[in-house]
């Protein structure tokens, strides 16, 4: 479809220039005429209407390309996580200032005492991600008398099941405490105070997944389902996917990015709460819409509204990333655009949010703009390569440029 019949029989109500907004269809279609992506579910919304929405390329599965093709989000995953969080505190059943283990007992000793909930929602933590994977290949290389794991085909299940063995994880462990990696973590003291740098942490929300499954006594989907989903309507998101769904998960070539690795069972059913989530451009833009509208969908109020305006607040003010304050401008589960020169587009507002996820998935609500967006994506080159295009600026550039008003 691409320009919607809304968005053309109300383009000077919406404020929408038609003529760019078909160069935006245009855009979208190189990326995968060029090999940048295999495949792209586009979805934009302005005051609340569709404005836009498109799919382009190929998809292995004979389902192929429609609208509600499932995806892994990887990250757009914590975005979520964050807000299902302060659910829990909406609700008063936790409090997001006080240490993280209040609520996982065994999150303690060598400084973990120190760190609250909302530094992990911040990245704050003082955990950095190349502290905690050098010590977890010493403690497995030193510990453990272990060749550290590595390579596309590496045996994770053999390998997982002899540190099991060698740490002495009971059989009838469950869960976290099951989970030798979480377990080894638990053994590095921490070298920083949360809150003065900001290193991008997925183990952060792992942990808050699990927050969120010991307050409410309920798996990561059955939360999500009764708290929020359902009254958005989001009906097609989980985190364990069911096997009867799995045929609309986009089918990954196998020159794409990890393109086994996303095919696989262990990803249509993984509940981690850093990158587990599976959804549909749909659904994660009802979840944008109600943040746009202040916790409200369909006139009905699934947040409070000052919970939500804290999405819009940098909660990073006095912390570096790299050496600069301003990237490390963050809200709970978001990245703030503020006054950062970045790839997620430079004619995005300053109050605007956005998540990428690993693999291609990039979402944005601009409060100021009255815009979302959801662009789902199948990337063909890595995004460390000099060749990687990243295209969630360049799509979001286009769209804001369509705006007349």
């Amino acid at each position: 479809m691409g320009i919607t019949k809304i968005a053309k029989e109300n383009y000077e109500e919406l404020g929408l220039n038609l003529d760019r907004l078909k160069m935006l269809d245009s855009a979208l279609q190189s990326y995968i005429d060029d090999g940048q992506r295999q495949a792209i579910v586009f979805k934009a919304t302005r005051r609340g209407r569709t404005i836009f929405e498109k799919t382009y390329g190929r998809n292995t599965k004979e389902y192929g390309l429609k609208m509600d093709l499932l995806y892994s989000v990887q990250s757009v995953t914590k975005p979520v996580v964050a807000a299902l969080i302060l659910c829990l505190q909406e609700d008063g059943l936790l409090d997001i200032t006080e240490p993280v283990e209040k609520y996982l007992p065994e999150f303690t000793g060598g400084g973990r005492e120190d760190i609250c909930l909302w530094h992990l929602m911040t990245h704050t933590s003082g955990i950095f991600v190349s502290d905690l994977e050098e010590f977890e290949k010493e403690y497995v290389e030193k510990e453990l008398n272990m060749k550290a794991p590595g390579g596309d085909d590496f045996d994770w299940e053999g390998f997982i099941n002899e540190v099991k063995e060698k740490m002495n994880i009971s059989a009838d462990a469950t869960g976290r405490m099951a989970d030798p990696e979480y377990l080894i973590s638990l053994k590095m003291p921490i070298k920083r105070k949360p809150h003065v740098e900001m290193d991008y942490l997925g183990y952060g929300f792992t942990l808050l997944k699990e927050v969120i499954e010991e307050v409410s006594d309920k798996t990561i989907d059955e939360y999500a389902q009764e708290r929020m989903f359902k009254s958005l309507g989001m009906k097609d998101s989980y985190w364990k996917l069911p096997k009867k769904m799995w045929d609309r998960v986009i089918g990954r070539e196998e020159d794409a990015v990890n393109g086994k690795w996303f095919n696989s069972e262990h990803n249509y059913t993984s509940e981690n709460g850093a990158w587990g989530l599976k959804t549909t451009v749909d659904d994660i833009t009802k979840f944008m819409l109600m943040i746009l509208n202040d916790g409200k969908y369909n006139g009905k109020r699934v947040m409070s509204k000052a919970t939500v305006a804290q999405f819009f607040v940098n909660h990073n003010q006095g912390v570096i990333s790299e050496g600069s304050e301003e990237y490390a401008s963050w809200t709970y589960g978001w990245n703030l655009h503020g006054n950062k020169k970045d790839a997620q587009g430079t004619m995005r507002s300053h109050l605007s949010i956005d998540h990428t996820g690993f693999g291609g998935t990039w979402i944005l609500v601009d409060p100021v703009h009255e815009l979302t967006i959801a662009c789902f994506g199948v990337e063909k080159v890595y995004f460390t390569k000099p060749e990687f295009l990243n295209i969630n600026g360049r799509v979001g550039n286009l769209l804001i440029s369509a705006l007349e008003d």
